[in-house]
């Protein structure tokens, strides 16, 4: 289907629309006998700089899995961690020769604490599963099913705020005991919160402070009793429950400064020393923060306070490039996003539970749909992917709408549950589901799982490098992906425009390549394409 013309250092390939070419360049496999492929270049840029990471979320791709919405094993209509399990092959069956698992290694929970909301975000017992999802042994059962295929568990851990039914908050607003656990003032003060809305709620004639609503009771981490307390529940999911991780909502509201309720100097410190006490537990404890703003005020957060954050100005970049055809906006942020971060230390999604989902932006497009999975995957960073993305599911805001059931098939309720589920699944249910994407060998979800078994394969695409290639056409977003450890180095073309890139050429005047032939390979059907050479820049 495609064929390379070589000419000078140019590589010439006829690019189908609105699609991708991937080829994968193996390195030293055309060098002659006895000769040893070096790279002579006389300068290393930052960006060519060799990416050394041990970290286990590097070479994860993650889930994440509203348990309400994701399957029912008991036929109550709602979600529960049994249901995760049984549904674990679906995952990943640890096998890497069967066909009819996606092969996520990884697996975000949303709150699984007890709380009167659906959602979860309103916490009244930090060290106990909600009842509606089973048991504390239903748990560690699903981590240990779970480490047996190689997958790993992180836990939403809400801890800017409780619910207003949690005993602490009980205690505090009947000035029994805990009192300043929270945020009190005798009148009430004349600011509101950084959206507008009220901040300052009445309970007993005085006011607490609860920035996203009254149910939700910010806790006060002046108090090093607060603090000494939600160290010890990290400490006890992960040494007596065995999760790998956390995503933590809302980091950065955890203190406030005055009417400054956001990226404070306080919070910035507390995370530092957070991350001191998290590293003393084991290195590979790891936290993923939410800090839902822009790269530059994302920053610091991920400078030894957690791990890494998500990226939310590249997810938006990322759909707004795919839906205007453009790679304009997708190169600009991520060339900044790569200088802005420790190496491949942000996560990468395309919208998660407070956003409308990713098919229904892009007008239920598969084509369109592929190319931004495409994208996600073969991009630095870790990847997440949100429940029901792989097989197209809809939904916009209101928020109960865009965690709907899991589509599973065509069966009643979608084979989600034997049950009337706790929430109306999607219409497009009948078409859209795992049953028949799974049977449809061009349907977006096998798109999905041969992009997560080619950044399984190939360790270029977990923790290469990024190099921007240069590409004769403006509708191409092309670049390599290169680490210098692995054998081979991968080549991505995506094909943003709706037209054909005929006699398209590919170059770059320097790159982290050894100097050599290379072999190209298309992972497809394995067809060799041809040879190029490297010279001793690096040049192509």
């Amino acid at each position: 289907m495609f064929q390379k013309v070589t000419t000078s250092l140019n590589v010439i390939l006829p690019i189908r629309s609105i699609g991708l070419f991937f080829i994968i360049i193996f390195l030293s496999q055309c060098s002659k006998a006895g000769e040893t492929v070096t790279n002579s270049k006389s300068e290393t840029t930052e960006e060519n700089s060799i990416i050394e990471t041990d970290n286990w979320w590097n070479d994860t791709v993650f889930y994440q899995i509203f348990v309400r919405s994701f399957y029912d094993s008991n036929g109550d209509g709602i979600g529960d961690i049994n249901g995760i399990i049984e549904k674990l092959d679906y995952l990943n069956d640890g096998d890497p020769n069967t066909t009819d698992d996606l092969g996520v290694t990884g697996i975000w929970l949303m709150p699984i604490f007890p709380s009167p909301s659906y959602h979860g975000y309103d916490v009244t017992d930090y060290r106990s599963i909600h009842p509606d999802y089973g048991s504390m042994d239903d748990f560690k059962n699903l981590i240990a099913q779970a480490n047996s295929r190689g997958i790993k568990i992180i836990i939403d851990f809400v801890g800017n705020h409780t619910s207003t039914e949690h005993p602490w908050f009980i205690a505090s607003a009947n000035n029994e005991s805990k009192r300043d656990w929270y945020l009190w003032q005798s009148s009430k003060p004349n600011y509101n919160g950084p959206w507008g809305q009220e901040v300052w709620h009445e309970r007993n004639n005085a006011y607490y402070y609860g920035i996203f609503w009254g149910g939700m009771p910010d806790l006060n981490f002046k108090n090093l009793e607060v603090s000494n307390e939600i160290k010890n529940i990290v400490r006890y999911w992960y040494d007596e429950i065995g999760v790998a991780g956390f995503r933590i909502d809302a980091v950065k509201h955890w203190i406030e400064e005055g009417s400054q309720q956001e990226n404070t100097t306080s919070t910035l410190q507390w995370w530092r020393e957070m991350y001191a006490y998290q590293k003393s537990l084991d290195p590979a404890l790891m936290t993923v923060g939410e800090a839902w703003t822009s790269t530059q005020n994302v920053a610091p957060y991920s400078d030894e306070r957690l791990d890494y954050c998500f990226e939310f100005d590249l997810a938006e970049a990322i759909i707004n490039g795919v839906n205007n055809r453009s790679n304009a906006s997708i190169k600009s942020k991520l060339n900044e996003v790569i200088n802005t971060y420790k190496a491949l230390q942000y996560g990468t999604f395309l919208t998660n539970h407070d956003q409308d989902r990713s098919f229904e932006r892009f007008g239920m497009n598969i084509e369109k749909a592929k190319m931004a999975a495409s994208i996600l995957l073969s991009l630095p960073g870790i990847p997440f992917i949100y429940y029901g993305e792989e097989i197209g599911m809809l939904g916009k805001k209101p928020d109960e709408d865009i965690r709907r059931p899991m589509q599973w098939s065509t069966a009643t309720y979608g084979g989600f549950s034997t049950g009337y589920p706790w929430h109306p699944l999607n219409l497009n249910y009948t078409t859209y589901n795992v049953k028949n994407q799974q049977e449809d060998d061009n349907s977006l979800w096998r798109h999905y799982q041969q992009w997560i078994q080619w950044r399984n394969q190939f360790e270029a695409l977990r923790k290469g490098n990024y190099e921007e290639i240069s590409s004769s056409a403006s509708g191409s977003f092309s670049f390599l992906r290169h680490h210098e450890t692995s054998t081979n180095a991968v080549m991505v073309v995506h094909n943003l425009s709706n037209s054909l890139l005929d006699a398209t050429s590919f170059s770059r005047n320097s790159s982290s390549l050894p100097s050599g032939d290379y072999q190209l390979t298309n992972p497809n059907d394995s067809n060799i394409l041809g040879t190029f050479t490297v010279t001793n820049n690096g040049a192509f």
